[in-house]
């Protein structure tokens, strides 16, 4: 088994297209008293601004961000177990956050903000979502054959129906690199197992384009190499829908998937007061009005004062929330999570040397 956990952390080392030894990015006065070190799955643009309003508003306080892909990042917090180098880690990948909790390398944090967080938004006082965003499709207006596809039936019809065109020019995760493409994945097959199965044929017999990252597929599809991203981070897209006419986000009319992203304190994390007062920075009203206001991601507690802001959710069919629970950890059981690449893999027709 230890050989099996090395020989699998030695892999998602080697994937992905960030390098963990890339330098961090600082924020803050360079004689302030204390230091931060963010690991973070989230880009840098949606965060910059809040960094830089913390570091504002605690101005005795440095802080590093690191921009790491999902799985790198939990197989980084595993390494560092001895000898933790971040004071807080952030990912979208909630199934590898919740694993890290129940495997006991987080460390327990409470406070006034996180008490008042529901209980399905926090999980033994160990991991905290700050964020709540749509799963969604991204479509190229100009390049896309036909009507806009509002659900994943549609998409099915104009795939079968426009085969030169569609041919190659979908884009969506690659789940043997992507921690949070393999959630989504397998959250699609809890939901509509039918759906989703065609949906994985059709894409298969189209050569589906994969990608580690969002950022890779979005810039594919508003240059026109891709007509369609699947399964995208609706914080990412609506940004660049918003700059780019070119581009539409859709919510599934049959269901949007919701994500959260979610924030830990590693045990034996350094500056772990710090850590504990930037998360609670997060889930404050300030920063929270930020996220919505400011484009930069879909809070936790968006105001539905403005119900037309870009940055509420108004999904035009049901949503499914993918809860911090124990049927997340299901997901993860080594042995479902090689059978359910593996039928990925077939479905697509790819193998696992891709």
């Amino acid at each position: 088994m230890k050989r099996m956990l090395f020989c699998l952390m030695l892999i998602a080392g080697l994937v992905g297209t960030r390098s963990w030894s890339a330098e961090p990015v600082w924020f803050g006065h360079t004689n302030a008293q204390r230091v931060l070190l963010i690991n973070s799955a989230m880009d840098l643009a949606s965060f910059a601004p809040i960094l830089k309003e913390f570091v504002i508003l605690h101005p005795d306080v440095r802080v590093a961000y690191r921009d790491v892909n999902t799985l790198e990042l939990y197989y980084q917090t595993i390494r560092e177990q001895k000898k933790p180098q971040a004071s807080l880690v952030i990912s979208s990948a909630m199934d590898l956050h919740l694993k890290l909790v129940n495997d006991g390398y987080a460390q327990t944090y409470q406070s006034s903000f996180t008490d008042r967080l529901p209980d399905n938004f926090k999980w033994r006082n160990q991991l905290f979502a700050f964020s709540l965003e749509p799963i969604v499709m991204l479509v190229n207006k100009k390049e896309f054959p036909g009507e806009l596809p509002e659900d994943r039936q549609t998409l099915l019809q104009t795939i079968r129906q426009n085969e030169k065109t569609m041919t190659k020019r979908i884009g969506t995760y690659d789940i043997r690199q992507s921690g949070v493409g393999y959630l989504l994945a397998s959250q699609d097959a809890r939901q509509a197992d039918v759906t989703w199965g065609r949906l994985l044929e059709a894409f298969g017999s189209h050569d589906v384009q994969t990608y580690c990252c969002t950022h890779d597929i979005i810039d594919d599809v508003a240059s026109g190499k891709l007509v369609l991203g699947y399964n995208l981070l609706g914080s990412y897209a609506s940004q660049r829908a918003q700059e780019d006419d070119r581009l539409k986000m859709i919510l599934p009319k049959d269901y949007t998937l919701m994500l959260m992203r979610a924030a830990l304190i590693p045990k034996g994390a350094p500056n772990a007061e710090d850590a504990g007062i930037f998360l609670d920075f997060l889930l404050s009203d300030k920063a929270q009005k930020m996220m919505q206001t400011q484009g930069l991601l879909f809070p936790i507690r968006p105001d539905l004062n403005n119900p037309n802001d870009p940055y509420v959710v108004n999904a035009p069919g049901p949503t499914g929330i993918i809860e911090l629970d124990q049927q997340l950890l299901v997901g993860r059981d080594y042995a479902k999570q090689k059978r359910f690449i593996r039928n990925w893999e077939m479905a697509l027709e790819i193998s696992d040397e891709d």
